[in-house]
């Protein structure tokens, strides 16, 4: 059994850090084979919208960085971690360039359907449950099949990095060891949430193309309702520059 951490915080032993070893202490001491990564050791390009990612990654396959390698110790894990602080809203940016990569390559191929998934997040001030969400789904594309949330550590940590080290943090400690044991118990038994056939199914068929035409759709009303408005002077009329 194997587990795979991704640290998304540029502190290599701040809280995030901490509360993701906690949950892999757990891991070990239940026979899992565990590595850590840290996102600020490779370099991950930004999506390109090429939309070639509905086919087989091939735009992926050719940008010159580390998505791939990254991807395939994720696929080659039967559970995954995946931690990243609070940051104005939102995760770390090397993180969400990650996941953007990730959510657009397997919306159409479900790549980490079988996969169990922790997401981790912690805060100074705010409650940082959607992070911690974001990550446990891969930015939401569990929805589309692609992985298994196994549950969620979220902590605003001030208190307690100012009263001690997270790690002696006993509350912190409970919580990671029910996660962690969680995440064995699910990889093992390969639980299925309720219903997940059927919701894999309907997202898997409808929601895509439902999806695909609403977008096309908007595209021709919005198109007619501009050309409308050029012709009664209400905007300016866009010339289109020429090549």
């Amino acid at each position: 059994m194997k587990i795979l951490a991704i640290n998304g915080s540029p502190n290599r032993n701040g809280s995030t850090a901490k509360l993701i070893e906690m949950v892999l202490d757990v891991c070990k001491d239940a026979g899992a084979e565990c590595e850590s990564l840290h996102m600020e050791d490779y370099v991950i390009g930004e999506c390109s919208a090429c939309i070639k990612h509905l086919k087989d990654c091939e735009s992926c396959q050719g940008q010159d960085d580390d998505f791939m390698q990254l991807k395939a110790k994720m696929l080659d894990a039967d559970g995954i971690v995946v931690g990243s602080p609070y940051y104005s809203g939102k995760p770390t940016v090397p993180l969400k360039t990650f996941i953007n990569r990730i959510a657009f390559t397997s919306v159409n191929n479900s790549f980490f359907e079988n996969k169990y998934i922790v997401g981790i997040s912690t805060s100074a001030v705010s409650n940082s449950k959607k992070i911690a969400r974001f990550c446990a789904t891969l930015g939401h594309s569990s929805f589309m099949g692609n992985g298994i949330v196994s549950g969620m550590i979220y902590e605003s940590t001030v208190d307690k990095v100012v009263m001690g080290d997270i790690a002696d943090n006993q509350e912190l400690k409970d919580k990671a060891k029910t996660i962690g044991l969680k995440l064995i118990e699910d990889i093992k038994i390969k639980r299925k949430p309720k219903l997940y056939k059927l919701k894999k199914i309907i997202f898997k068929k409808w929601v895509k193309v439902l999806y695909i035409k609403s977008i096309r759709a908007f595209d021709k009303i919005a198109s007619k309702v501009r050309k409308f408005a050029e012709e009664q002077g209400w905007i300016k009329k866009i010339n289109k520059i020429e090549d």
